[in-house]
């Protein structure tokens, strides 16, 4: 075929995730022969300790392993309270976190012998019909366990150059890509440790499709079916499509911009018809969801490309005490059939997105109650493998995000839980996980909140015709590859769900002022932000607004209109939760003493109160970081500049302070009789104040209304 024969690999963007310097390298025996800087070691997922680089050994027992070992270090017990500044001292327990190893090409292994293979491990190729000359890039994925892949692609059983990029984590992936020279044929061999789990045959063409597919009755046709291996793959994809670097913001104003972008998409242009292209061009599809279609569009869109089922229910919104209940399923057999401007099946395709499913979903598909069947998707268990990309999390007051990856702890950094949500303008955004971004409360008469995947979808014979069905509950649990279905979310309240997430997102030990300084952060970028929504409000005002009208009950957080537009009350309760946060944050300590550093033993007592001491003076310090100061207009045009202090001591007035009626300095909750509370010119009128004192309760219990809800 051309394709040049090499015994080492290129690595992709400098593997991205850590090894940022390195650009190629060869492998002996499993260990980079490069060096890496002065430090020698690199982060791939995992943190990279001061001891160099070595695999981890998941736990054999568990169904979740853990990417790396983590050995607690006692400190010893100090008298006094001197300390360094960035850690609680010597009271603490330290933790040193083994690296991950980068296997070489040659771990791989050779192919195994039929029905020799890992059933487990799913191979995908893309384009689905390689044409010489053009890049071709392979995803090989596991649930399984987490320890990395290697790959390697040979041609007539020499290997040939690839670019080789390594996911270790929940799904364990390794992508390869080249682009061979001529028409032939390659092979893919997928392994770990030198014995093969997974060969697949690449078919590279002369030419590709000139054409979509004419439509049929079928929106598109199947001709997989899912299983483990299938949602590793769909994982891993997800995974890369909203990968970024940590801290890094990630925003588009559309999902057909994210699968646009050929580096992030691996199934970009799969099919070869041009189908992500710009959405004015003649084939390109137009995806545009809203919080609750984001998470459908990205299971329906892998399910196009895969030509695998999907299904989906038309469900209700619920009602106070009720939960949602669903109709019969829906599929892309089944659908109602029609066509957009694009040719063929593509044009089917774009309908089905714009108008069936886009007009079918809504946010109470995510939050049927735990045990019914009739629905969409299934609670799963709290691990690594239930945080997978592209699970669903549901909040109990109708807010929708997909998980798209987690990011393990590096150094004293603890790691991150990055979801993704769609908002009404059809713009995607990348959240980590905090509680105020995923509001809990297991109430079921919200329904049945929290982190769910999507059921499988399967053919099946019913009264003599085959049908395709979404697998029950019970058949989930019993199902290989899956067995991850479980209600036990529904039985933690806040303080043990937060607690639990945070110990799957940052396992072992935390340093408490490195997780004090983030609670502190959160608050911050909390507050800045809503400067921007008040100040919106302010111009509505100065432009000739008049007098904004105010909902009623439940209606306050979900209005159309001017209301919705400039009120505040869902950012208001976030901003509350951030401060309830980090008030909270040494009784949070207390309560996991061991989980901040202060392990168990005769005087952990005495440690913990000196390390309470140092979480509470350095809040004061970090609370008082100029760094944290922001500033509002005030009405007379000034502006007037705000601590974090004197944020913090203005909740209660806060908890009535999202009508844009009010001027801002009300909005901001100035002190009644202050000199900042003097230059306000404007009130809310006294009926909608009246309504707002009855439904403080709201604010004050940190909790939005169900649905329904005209009262508290």
């Amino acid at each position: 075929m051309g394709a040049a024969r090499l015994g080492g690999v290129k690595r992709a963007r400098g593997e991205e995730r850590g090894l940022a310097s390195v650009t190629k390298h060869r492998y002996v025996r499993g260990v980079l022969r490069e060096s890496i800087g002065a430090l020698a070691c690199a982060f791939i997922v995992a943190a990279c300790g001061p001891r160099g680089v070595s695999e981890p050994t998941p736990a054999a027992a568990s169904p979740s392993p853990t990417p790396a070992a983590e050995t607690p270090v006692e400190g010893d017990a100090d008298d006094g309270d001197a300390g360094d500044s960035t850690a609680a001292g010597d009271e603490l327990a330290k933790v040193e976190r083994a690296p991950v190893v980068l296997p070489s090409p040659a771990d791989a292994g050779a192919c195994p012998t039929k029905g020799a293979g890992d059933p487990a491990l799913g191979i995908l190729t893309s384009p689905a019909e390689p044409v010489a000359g053009e890049p071709v890039r392979i995803l090989a994925a596991t649930l399984a366990d987490e320890a990395p892949l290697a790959m390697r692609i040979e041609e007539g059983g020499a290997p040939v150059e690839a670019t080789i990029t390594h996911r270790p984590g929940v799904p364990a992936a390794v992508i390869g890509g080249l682009t061979p020279a001529t028409p032939g044929a390659l092979t893919v061999i997928v392994g770990r440790r030198g014995e093969g789990m997974a060969c697949a045959t690449i078919r590279v063409r002369s030419s590709r499709a000139k054409a979509p597919r004419p439509a049929g009755g079928d929106v598109w046709p199947i001709k997989r079916r899912w299983d483990g291996a299938e949602e590793a793959l769909f994982s891993a994809w997800v995974r890369e499509l909203f990968h970024a670097e940590r801290g890094e913001e990630l925003a588009y104003r559309a999902l057909h911009e994210v699968t646009g972008q050929a580096e992030r998409n691996l199934l970009h242009d799969a099919l070869g018809w041009g189908e992500d292209a710009d959405p004015k061009s003649p084939t390109g599809l137009k995806l545009r969801p809203d919080c609750a279609d984001a998470p459908y569009f990205l299971r329906a869109y892998y399910a196009w490309k895969r030509q695998l089922p999907f299904a989906f229910r038309k469900c209700s919104r619920g009602s106070p005490g009720k939960a949602p209940r669903c109709g019969p399923s829906i599929d892309n057999e089944t659908a109602e059939s029609g066509s957009g401007k694009q040719p063929g099946e593509l044009g089917a395709v774009q309908h089905f997105f714009r108008k069936t499913l886009a007009w079918g979903v809504h946010t109470g598909n995510g939050r049927v109650a735990h045990g019914d069947d009739e629905s969409d998707l299934y609670p799963v268990r709290l691990d690594r493998r239930g945080l997978r990309p592209g699970t669903v999390y549901a909040d109990p007051y109708g807010h929708i995000l997909v998980v798209v990856e987690l990011v393990d702890p590096e150094g004293d950094q603890p790691g991150i839980l990055y979801a993704i949500d769609g908002q009404p303008d059809g713009s995607i955004t990348r959240k980590r996980f905090w509680e105020g971004n995923f509001l809990w409360n297991p109430d079921p008469d919200l329904g049945g909140s929290g982190f769910k995947s999507f059921r499988p979808v399967v053919r099946r014979e019913v009264e003599g015709r085959e049908v395709l069905v979404q697998l029950s509950d019970q058949e989930i649990a019993g199902a290989p590859g899956y067995g991850d279905f479980s209600t036990s979310q529904a039985e933690l309240d806040g303080v043990a769900f937060y607690d639990t997430m945070e110990a799957l997102i940052t396992p072992g030990v935390r340093d408490p002022l490195v997780a004090q300084a983030e609670a502190i952060a959160a608050l911050s970028e909390a507050a800045k932000v809503r400067v921007t929504s008040v100040d919106n409000g302010e111009r509505h005002f100065a432009g000739g607004g008049g007098t904004i009208s105010m909902p009623d009950g439940y209606q306050i957080f979900e209005t159309t209109g001017a209301w919705e537009s400039f009120s505040t009350p869902a950012r208001d309760l976030r901003l509350l939760v951030a401060i309830d946060v980090v008030n909270g944050f040494a009784d949070k300590v207390r309560r996991q003493p061991a989980v901040f550093g202060v392990a168990a033993g005769a005087d952990q007592e005495a440690r913990l109160a000196k390390v309470i001491k140092r979480i509470e003076a350095a809040k004061a310090e970090q609370i008082a970081d100029p760094k944290h100061r922001f500033a509002y207009t005030r009405s007379d045009g000034k502006t007037k500049e705000l601590g974090l202090d004197e944020l913090l001591g203005r909740a209660d007035a806060l908890e009535v302070a999202y009508n844009p009626n009010d001027c801002p300095e009300i909005r901001w909750g100035a002190p009644a009789g202050s000199p900042e509370a003097a230059t306000c010119k404007r009130r809310a009128p006294s009926e909608q104040r009246a309504k707002m004192e009855r439904y403080r309760v709201w604010f004050h219990e940190r909790r939005r209304p169900a649905r329904g809800a005209m009262e508290p």
